[in-house]
């Protein structure tokens, strides 16, 4: 009788937890149906607030404990820059859109060619005669490149506009690492592959100064160009107020955001509740709240007729992030992931032309290699491909854009960067400080010679050698073959330098300076599709579980903004990063160019960075 109920006991217990984790499970799904399936409604009479989030990017990143803890870096909120600009473009077509309200305080730092492109946008909406306000309580440098598009910008009365401009400082570690006994075993091709220079050196190379200065020149000639036209300003007066700030703030008695209007920065000072009540005006509308959708929200809602058929479509391809061999996720570029959309590509029949929108500092060799050779495959199908450079095309993202149709580029992309290098840290010397020793025997002369904690055989270090400059001989032949240059001419311009889209166009490097919509338009022409096409967005097969959870992190944050952030601060909280990628890439700079060297070296994955 005891063991029976014993049994029973056992069996009700089971049946409690089916029954709990059950219950807990239909919980869970019906919170994601109900996110997956609602369909916010436009008000009649609305305003649509464009109000994104963190930094805005090509391709969301999904997040990822397994990557954070490798990485030592967890992926902040983002928002997709073709979100923002498809709900924009459908806005400016729709009669229930009144206007648009920009509310910028919760982006961060964005690259200014994708700053570039949202801000076409917001024009090509504004020239419909639809108005649109800015508003905000203080205003980054990001920020205000978007808010100084609108018709009207507002800043609360104790807020300021921080307009930093732009620079480039790292912090050089050769002295940290000589005390720490370690020695940093470098190869590469390209006296301005500077990336690898904080390991080496205390303060910048004349070469690096030299490429960085022009960057710079660019970067800043154009954000002062175009703050200055979008607010009828002079950029040398502009110029003049962010040399020697203190002078003219000294003349608005200390209050910043009566210099950001006194220099018309901004048109109002005011609380949010008259700006609130502006906005109303503006509708036709009582004062107090007005009618708004979120722009997340209205790209969910029925705002389109169904898109009719078209004699051809334009096939749109994103490569976002770390170049890497194999499958990868959304925010990294996987050779394999990307040979398979470029086959689907191939492989349909409606599509004519593919359109490959590049944001990259580069990666794998080989990946790249791969990649390119299946864009070519994809061309000898008599498609042809365009190029469209985003924020930043370098190093193996320029190797893959090489043998396109055409590339287009901002003028401020970063782009070039033909170079190879490949780096191994080697703590043999620190650990003996401490009295570890490594010692033993191989059948080679470069047996355990990628070990980190002995000093790489002067015979390894000699093939190494020979394969990065091997590595880049390659890629001056691919950028040769793909542009139909000089190989002794890709050389000169080569060298592991940098170049702006303006200075690239000026080299040969790129054909034509425009944004994504100039590259879809040169992709149909080459195409000879006429002015009736349609686009189709060519994602990488997705498994149901990365599905899911690329649709929730997209709802998630349309419901609570901010929500990721939190989570992967928390996630982040009990990691403890060692001698990681991460710990290396901090120092290779502003320019986007990451080290991604992890101890080992392997020969297939040597890296165009």
């Amino acid at each position: 009788m005891k063991i029976f109920f014993r049994g029973l006991l056992r069996w009700i217990d089971r049946l409690r937890r089916i029954v709990v984790n059950g219950l807990f499970l239909l919980v869970i799904m019906v919170f994601v149906a109900v996110m997956l399936t609602a369909h916010p409604k436009v008000p009649d009479q609305a305003a649509l607030v464009l109000d994104p989030h963190g930094q805005i990017v090509e391709e969301l990143e999904l997040p990822s404990p397994l990557t954070m803890s490798l990485t030592g870096a967890a992926p902040m909120g983002q928002t997709r820059l073709h979100d923002l600009t498809a709900a924009i473009r459908d806005a400016a077509g729709d009669k229930r859109i009144r206007l648009m309200v920009l509310k910028l305080d919760d982006m961060s730092r964005s690259s200014l060619p994708v700053l570039q492109e949202l801000r076409r946008a917001i024009e090509a909406f504004r020239a419909t005669g639809k108005m649109v306000i800015a508003e905000g309580p203080n205003y980054t440098q990001s920020q205000y490149y978007l808010a100084a598009a609108a018709n009207t910008v507002f800043l609360h009365p104790m807020g300021y506009v921080a307009i930093e401009v732009f620079s480039i400082y790292r912090n050089y570690i050769r002295d940290a690492l000589d005390k720490l006994h370690i020695t940093a075993e470098v190869f590469r091709a390209g006296k301005y592959k500077s990336a690898i220079e904080p390991l080496l050196r205390n303060d910048m190379s004349d070469a690096d100064r030299e490429a960085n200065g022009a960057l710079l020149k660019t970067l800043w000639g154009s954000y002062l160009k175009d703050i200055a036209r979008m607010r009828n300003l002079r950029p040398q007066r502009l110029q003049q107020v962010l040399d020697t700030p203190s002078r003219y703030l000294n003349d608005y008695h200390g209050n910043l955001a009566e210099l950001a209007k006194g220099e018309g920065l901004v048109d109002e000072l005011a609380d949010q509740g008259t700006i609130d009540d502006y906005i109303a005006g503006a509708m036709d509308i009582e004062q107090g709240e007005y009618p708004a959708i979120a722009f997340r929200d209205y790209l969910h809602a029925a705002v389109s007729e169904k898109e009719k058929t078209h004699a051809g479509r334009v096939g749109i391809i994103v490569a976002s992030g770390m170049i890497l061999d194999g499958e990868q996720p959304p925010g990294s570029i996987g050779s394999d992931t990307m040979v398979e959309m470029l086959q689907q590509a191939r492989e349909d029949n409606a599509i004519k032309a593919v359109v490959l929108r590049i944001d990259s500092p580069g990666g794998s060799a080989q990946a790249s290699e791969e990649i390119r050779t299946a864009i070519m495959r994809l061309q000898k199908a008599g498609k042809p491909v365009v190029v469209s450079m985003g924020g930043v095309a370098a190093s193996g993202g320029y190797w893959m854009a090489a043998p396109a149709n055409e590339i287009w580029a901002a003028p401020t992309t970063i782009t070039g960067s033909i170079g190879a290098f490949g780096v191994m840290l080697n703590l043999q010397q620190g650990l003996e400080q401490l009295g570890i020793h490594s010692d033993g025997l191989g059948t080679t002369t470069i047996a355990g010679g990628m070990r980190p904690d002995r000093a790489m055989p002067p015979e390894l270090s000699r093939v190494m050698q020979l394969t990065i400059s091997d590595v880049y001989q390659h890629f001056l032949s691919v950028v040769a073959s793909g542009r139909k240059m000089d190989k002794s001419r890709v050389a000169a311009i080569a060298e592991g330098r940098v170049w702006s889209g303006l200075d690239a166009q000026r080299l040969g490097l790129v054909d034509h300076l425009g944004g994504f919509d100039d590259a879809i338009k040169a992709a149909a022409r080459l195409a000879a599709l006429g002015d009736d096409y349609g686009r189709s967005w060519i994602r990488a097969p997705e498994g149901l579980g990365e599905m899911l959870l690329s649709r929730i992190v997209g709802e998630t944050d349309a419901l609570f903004p901010g929500v990721w952030q939190g989570m992967n601060r928390l996630l982040m909280a009990g990691s403890t990063p060692a001698l990681s990628p991460a710990i290396l890439r901090q120092y290779a700079g502003w320019l986007g160019l990451p080290l991604h060297q992890s101890g080992a070296l392997a020969l297939s994955n040597l890296r165009v960075e």
